[in-house]
């Protein structure tokens, strides 16, 4: 990532600093390009990336006071984003691995409870339980766009976070949903598993 002398975004980050938003989308657009092609690079996940330059800029907003005493701002922005990128990889590697093992206990319960070819309502039950194991954004995100049929804007004005936002937490929601269902119908035939992703996807 190119980085900037302080004197060149000296007056800008002063600027920012006392609270001046037009400043502050003016050193947002100045910097954008290099955070999310960064972000882009390590996750490759378009909407990973757009995440993680929203969040980045807002430590920025939320630290703006310390921002004139920046030694280096492009250094101190490019850590911000780096740090934020390894987290989500993390986060979305542990989600899935607390996922796997909620759908194994849950599974096994449901084993003994009902035969796994039943009846729509079943395959119902199983659906409920892949949405009610997602991480608290992505389950509200699911709920409004597929349960109470808003559109991707509308939501994120529910969620009050970007358009882009609410495109990933689904994205995340559906993959999740997915794996948690194949793990159910594993043994099933492949027609299954390919009437709940009609079904329900």
């Amino acid at each position: 990532m190119k980085m900037t002398n302080k004197n060149d975004d000296l007056s800008l980050l002063q600027k920012v600093a006392g609270g001046d938003e037009p400043s502050f989308s003016l050193l947002f657009n100045k910097y954008r390009a290099n955070i999310y092609t960064t972000a882009l690079r390590i996750t490759a996940d378009e909407w990973m990336a757009e995440e993680i330059l929203q969040d980045t800029f807002l430590k920025v907003w939320l630290n703006r006071e310390m921002l004139p005493d920046l030694e280096n701002f492009g250094g101190w922005l490019h850590t911000i984003a780096r740090n934020l990128t390894y987290n989500s990889i993390k986060q979305v590697q542990n989600e899935k691995k607390k996922l796997l093992n909620a759908a194994k206990e849950s599974i096994s319960v449901y084993y003994r409870q009902t035969d796994y070819l039943a009846e729509d309502k079943e395959f119902a039950h199983i659906l409920r339980l892949a949405i009610e194991q997602l991480p608290p954004k992505q389950k509200l995100t699911y709920q409004l766009i597929k349960e109470q049929e808003m559109k991707r804007d509308e939501a994120a004005q529910v969620l009050n976070v970007s358009s882009e936002t609410v495109k990933w937490n689904l994205d995340q929601a559906m993959r999740s949903i997915r794996a948690f269902c194949m793990v159910y119908l594993k043994d099933a035939p492949l027609i299954v598993g390919l009437y709940i992703s009609a079904k329900y996807f």
